[in-house]
């Protein structure tokens, strides 16, 4: 830090030296020249602070952290891609029964990736209030055309069978 502080303090020394040298230099022949040299003594100047930080810049001192990268099995992806498939299948189920005017309870699909990774599910449970107990077939309709899979419907805690 102390490094970057040197270096605006030459900064700001420069510059006000260039101005004072801008002031005192006629408007004639020798302005161009003088021009010519204050630019040279601004770049000079820069440079050396500068160079000067830079080389006492002690790369040893910096101690770099160590970072640790997890390690994830090929069956944890998977498990992760299982449950997140599963969670927006649940969604788009849920919504699509909503539109038919049917209140689910709860949706829980169980999911499986084959070694192909294809995605397929297992076993589809839903939970429904006993208001919506003469729409199963609807509900069977809804479930089975959006994920080929014959739904487990449970009414307040009971099976239909």
């Amino acid at each position: 830090m102390s490094g970057l502080q040197t270096v605006c303090v030459t900064l700001c020394y420069t510059c006000i030296a260039v101005s004072i040298i801008s002031l005192l230099v006629p408007q004639k022949r020798t302005r161009r020249v003088m021009g010519f040299v204050i630019g040279l003594f601004f770049i000079s100047t820069m440079t050396s602070a500068v160079a000067e930080q830079v080389g006492q810049i002690q790369l040893s001192e910096i101690e770099q952290e160590e970072i640790t990268i997890p390690e994830y099995s090929e069956e944890d992806f998977d498990n992760e891609i299982a449950q997140m498939t599963a969670d927006n299948l649940t969604s788009a189920l849920n919504e699509l029964l909503l539109n038919e005017g049917i209140q689910t309870q709860d949706i829980q699909l169980t999911l499986k990736i084959s070694d192909k990774g294809r995605i397929s599910v297992v076993r589809a449970v839903i939970y429904i209030n006993e208001a919506d107990r003469s729409r199963t077939s609807d509900i069977r309709s809804i479930i089975y055309r959006n994920i080929a899979k014959e739904p487990e419907i449970y009414v307040d805690g009971e099976e239909l069978q």
